[in-house]
C-alpha cells in the first residue's frame, strides 16, 4: 500500500509541474479541501462511504473557492431562484 501511495504522490507532483500557476492554486485549494473534508468526516467518526462523501464535497468546495479568488466574483442566489454573478 506504501508503495502505491508513493507512486500517486510522485504522479502528482510530476503532472503540478506542468501547470500553470492558475490551475496550480485550483488544485492546491482542491487539496487543502480534501483534506479538511477528510478530517472532518474522522473527527466525526463517519463511515467509510461518508468520508469518501466529505472528502470530495471538501475537494470541490477548496477548487471552487480558488477559482473565485482568481476572477474576483462571486454567486449571489436571488429569492426568486435565478443567480447573479459578480465582483465580490
Amino acid at each position: 500500500m506504501k508503495k502505491y501511495l508513493a507512486i500517486s504522490v510522485c504522479v502528482m507532483a510530476l503532472a503540478g509541474a506542468t501547470c500553470t500557476q492558475q490551475e496550480q492554486q485550483i488544485y492546491t485549494g482542491a487539496a487543502i479541501g480534501a483534506v479538511g473534508g477528510f478530517a472532518l468526516a474522522e473527527l466525526f467518526d463517519a463511515n467509510s462511504n461518508w468520508t469518501a462523501v466529505s472528502t470530495l464535497a471538501g475537494a470541490a468546495v477548496g477548487a471552487e473557492v480558488a477559482r473565485n479568488n482568481q476572477t474576483g466574483q462571486c454567486a449571489y442566489k436571488r429569492p426568486d431562484g435565478r443567480v447573479n454573478v459578480r465582483p465580490c
